[in-house]
Order: C-alpha cells, then sequence, then structure tokens
C-alpha cells in the first residue's frame, strides 16, 4: 500500500468512515472530472446506483423498462428491485452489443418509463436511430457503465444519457470494494438520488457538489450511501487514471496477442464510429461459429485467464431464472452470446508468457 492510500483510509477513519465523509466529496469530484459530468454521486453498489437512476427519472412499480437483452442479470435485478418489468431489445447484429433500432421502435407499444442501455465489456454501439427513438418520445435513457468506465464519445455520455451509472466493485477497473457512481448534468434527477440514497433528505449546493442537508422523510429515501473507507481506496486510483489507462492499453495488447495465436478466426465486437475511448473492462471474441467459440474458449482458459463466458455461462439477460418469465425473443442477442467468448482485461495481468501459453495450449485443444 502506497503512502497516499495510507492518507486517504487515515482521513477516511478521522471522518468516521460514513458516505458523507469529506473524502467522499473528493471522489464524487474526480469522477465528474472524469466523466464530464455536473453532478457526481457515490453509491453503496453499482446495483444502487441503478436502482437510483431509474427511481430518480420516474420508473415505479408496474412500469416497463426497455433493456438490453445482453446485459447481465444483476441489471435485470436492479430494474425488477424498483418493482418494474424488464422489456428486453434484441442486438442490431450478431457483433454488436447495441441495441436494434426496430427492437427500440417496438418497445414503444409497450411505454417505457426509461430505456436502459449496456456497453458490455466497454463496447458502445448504440445507433443514432435507437438514441433518437427513445429522445424524441420522452424515454429518459440510463447507461448501465458498469463495464466501461473509461468509455468515451465525441459528444460526451452524460450528453447523450439523462444518467450514467458506474461500479465500483473488486471486479471492476475502479474499485471500492462494494461501490457505484451516478453521473449526470441534471440538477433535478441529482436531487432524486441523493433523496433515495440519503433518507429522503433535500439538497443544497456547496460550490461544487451537492450535500444532503434536509431533514430525513422530507421525501421517500433509504440508506445507499458508500462507506468511506472504499472510497478513499478509490480515490487513490483516480487520481491515476492515465496510468491506469496505461495499464489497460498494455493488457488488451497481450489479450490480442493471446487470441490471434490461437489460430482460431475471430474478429472483435463493433463499437459505433462516435468511440473516442473504449470503456477498457474487457475485450470479446466474436468467432465464425459456436464450434469455434468452444474450441478458442478452452484454449484461452487453458493458459489460465479468465473466461468470463465460461464463468458466467454467458446468455441473454432472460435465461436468468428470476427474469425468466418476461422473456421474449431475442434472436440476434443468442447468435452472439454463442459466438462470443469475453475476458477482463484484467484477467491477462499476472501471466508471464501469455503468448507462449497459448500457443501451447492450442496445440493440445486443436480438434
Amino acid at each position: 500500500m502506497d503512502d497516499l492510500t495510507r492518507a486517504s483510509l487515515a482521513q477516511a477513519i478521522r471522518e468516521g468512515g460514513s458516505g458523507n465523509a469529506d473524502i467522499v466529496g473528493d471522489l464524487k469530484t474526480n469522477f465528474a472530472r472524469l466523466a464530464d459530468a455536473r453532478f457526481s454521486l457515490c453509491t453503496a453498489s453499482g446495483t444502487a446506483a441503478l436502482i437510483c437512476a431509474l427511481w430518480a427519472v420516474g420508473v415505479r412499480p408496474g412500469d416497463a423498462v426497455a433493456v438490453s437483452a445482453l446485459g447481465p442479470a444483476m441489471t435485470g435485478l436492479a430494474i425488477t428491485a424498483v418493482g418494474a418489468r424488464p422489456l428486453f431489445l434484441d442486438a442490431t447484429r450478431p457483433t454488436s452489443f447495441g441495441i436494434s433500432p426496430n427492437s427500440a421502435q417496438r418497445s414503444l407499444a409497450e411505454g417505457p418509463k426509461a430505456a436502459l442501455l449496456i456497453p458490455m465489456w466497454g463496447y458502445w454501439d448504440e445507433q443514432p436511430d435507437t438514441l433518437e427513438t427513445f429522445h424524441s418520445n420522452g424515454v429518459p435513457i440510463v447507461v448501465d457503465a458498469a463495464q466501461a468506465p473509461f468509455l468515451r464519445l465525441g459528444a460526451g455520455l452524460c450528453h447523450i444519457a439523462d444518467i450514467v451509472c458506474l461500479s465500483l466493485h473488486a471486479r471492476k477497473p475502479f474499485k471500492a470494494g462494494e461501490g457505484g457512481v451516478c453521473l449526470t448534468n441534471h440538477r433535478h434527477l441529482a436531487d432524486r438520488i441523493v433523496q433515495l440514497r440519503n433518507f429522503g433528505q433535500t439538497t443544497s449546493w456547496t460550490g461544487n457538489r451537492l450535500t444532503p442537508t434536509g431533514p430525513f422523510a422530507t421525501g421517500f429515501g433509504v440508506n445507499f450511501k458508500i462507506n468511506s473507507l472504499g472510497a478513499a481506496w478509490c480515490l487513490t486510483q483516480t487520481r491515476e487514471c492515465d496510468r491506469m489507462r496505461e495499464r489497460f492499453i498494455r493488457l488488451r495488447h497481450r489479450a490480442t496477442q493471446l487470441l490471434d495465436s490461437t489460430g482460431i478466426g475471430w474478429i472483435e465486437a463493433d463499437q459505433a464510429p462516435t468511440v473516442v475511448e473504449h470503456g477498457r473492462y474487457g475485450i470479446v471474441a466474436v468467432c465464425a461459429n459456436e464450434r469455434d467459440a468452444s474450441n478458442l474458449a478452452t484454449v484461452v482458459g487453458g493458459t489460465g485467464v479468465e473466461v468470463d463466458s465460461s464463468r458466467y455461462r454467458y446468455r441473454p439477460m432472460y435465461h436468468a431464472p428470476h427474469l425468466a418469465r418476461y422473456a421474449t425473443s431475442c434472436p440476434t442477442a443468442e447468435q452472439l452470446t454463442a459466438r462470443s467468448v469475453a475476458c477482463r482485461l484484467e484477467a491477462f495481468g499476472p501471466l508471464d508468457s501469455t503468448v507462449d501459453a497459448g500457443h501451447d495450449a492450442t496445440e493440445r485443444a486443436r480438434p
């Protein structure tokens, strides 16, 4: 542990460890700067961030939320946690995590109260027609960027979405153990997020951040605050963003070398032309067929790299038992999950000779 981290943790302890501590405010400031957002609000987890965001944009029990079928089950659970139902939308192509414009248009018949977009593994490929469908019909957009903390678009993600949510879970690039962040450019949405997170308190503007100041239970709220010890740990990471970027660039290079060394054909998942910087969470190799994908996962896994698509048996969200009641037909999403091999970039970090290991494993696993 370096001196900066020790100092941050010591400050958090002096301040009592509460989510209202000053050091949490420093973390909010850093994330607002990183995402070019006006307001940054920390929460107890990425799931708590999604719940706060959905509540803030007006989602209530019984409402429908349009959501990519390719998201993780955790995203769907956040929808059901506010009493809403997920309305699953298909992918635009079997190489894309973006929502099909036709799916988005058809979803309007169900009257969704929000659209939840998910740049899985850091890949953003939402089409202008999809975004316009939601914008022009007054459907608020929430982005679950838990797997895309470094994602940068030409127009800025917070200029496209009403609220962007991050996760600070230990498996994500920015780590607080558990934690989350809501980012928005809209004061009224920020106020609602704080109210739900802080036992129904109202807020005041202190010059650079929102602070809960009103009496408890002015409105509905619970305790979704981050623990400031985790926030202190994460704060030191946000102060070294350039170094983190360099590390993920190296890991991505190592990952592509290993995938290429297998001799199994693959292409990377699509990204929109508006993407300035990939989300940095993972890499997704899309193969020509399911057999190639299975072989590639076996080879990569044989080197010691954790393959997330094997770990989670990655399939469209509605395959999760709790969400199966909302299942609908999303054939393109089914194709993508059957043909893709996905890994966190950090999974490539501990290996000393990834490429050599890949060659050896390829020979053992050739069909």
